[in-house]
């Protein structure tokens, strides 16, 4: 079993309460009994440091919950409420990437069967957006059909996809776009 580089680390009384109020969005996670493997958390390193804009190692409530959409978790807005006022309380009203790991980690674990992850759908979209503008075009999307799956569509199949996917109407699918129409699948 690999080690958990955070684990290592021993916490106050006051540091290890604060997360147990803070982990209502995670019920049930105490029974897990292995711990991230390094890909895991360079994962979730991964996706934190996209909603850390200021790269100040912290991101806010309304991020957290973003992230944990983006990566495939919905939490209704109960639970973003509740986990929110705790991190408000505990936290500072912000979370650093180790409380987010502490976070996550019993979601993660519980939900990674099956589950694509960010770095996955960071490739798969690499493979639409052929010349790494950070947008499929309907264009670019009809190459890719035809190079990875062997489908001709029509310019209408195409267009329809993009038009469904393409939540801002610029005409093309930008990466959030692109992870909101994965998750519908």
């Amino acid at each position: 079993m690999k080690k958990n580089h955070l684990a290592d680390e021993q916490k106050s009384p006051e540091e290890e309460m604060s997360y147990g109020a803070a982990c209502i969005f995670l019920r049930g996670g105490k029974n897990i009994s292995r711990e991230l493997a390094d890909d895991e958390i360079d994962e979730l390193r991964e996706a934190f440091n996209e909603f850390d804009k200021d790269k100040d190692g912290l991101i806010s409530c309304k991020d957290l919950g973003n992230l944990m959409r983006t990566m495939g978790y919905m939490p209704t807005e109960m639970e973003l409420i509740e986990l929110s006022q705790n991190i408000n309380m505990n936290l500072g009203g912000r979370v650093d990437f180790e409380d987010f790991v502490e976070l996550m980690t019993p979601k993660l674990l519980a939900e990674t069967a099956g589950m694509i992850g960010v770095k996955e759908l960071k490739d798969a979209f690499k493979e639409f957006d052929m010349d790494g503008d950070g947008e499929i075009t309907t264009e670019e999307l009809r190459s890719a059909m035809i190079k990875l799956m062997g489908e001709h569509m029509s310019r209408r199949e195409i267009d329809a996809i993009v038009k469904e996917a393409d939540d801002n109407g610029d005409g093309t699918v930008d990466f959030e776009e692109f992870v909101r129409m994965m998750s519908h699948q």
